[in-house]
C-alpha cells in the first residue's frame, strides 16, 4: 500500500511541475514533436539563465574547494 502512496505523490509532483512549465498533457499525446522541442527550449533557457551564475560561483568555490583538497591530501601523506 505504501508503494501506491509514493506513485500519487510522484504523480501530483510531476503533474505540477508540469502546470508550471505550462506543458498540457493533451499536447504530449496528440503533438509529441512540439512537445519535446517545447521541453528542449525550456532547458536551453534554464542553462541560458543558470551558467552565468555556476561561473561566478566557481571564481569562489574552485579555489576553496582546491585548497581543501590539497590539505587533505598533504594530512594524508604525513600519516597518523
Amino acid at each position: 500500500m505504501g508503494w501506491v502512496v509514493k506513485i500519487i505523490g510522484l504523480c501530483f509532483v510531476v503533474g505540477f511541475a508540469l502546470s508550471v512549465f505550462e506543458i498540457d498533457p493533451a499536447s504530449i499525446l496528440t503533438n509529441t514533436w512540439a512537445t519535446v522541442r517545447d521541453v528542449f527550449d525550456l532547458a536551453v533557457g534554464v542553462l541560458r539563465w543558470a551558467v552565468p551564475y555556476i561561473l561566478v560561483g566557481a571564481v569562489i568555490v574552485v579555489p576553496i574547494a582546491a585548497v581543501s583538497l590539497l590539505l587533505r591530501w598533504t594530512r594524508a601523506r604525513r600519516g597518523p
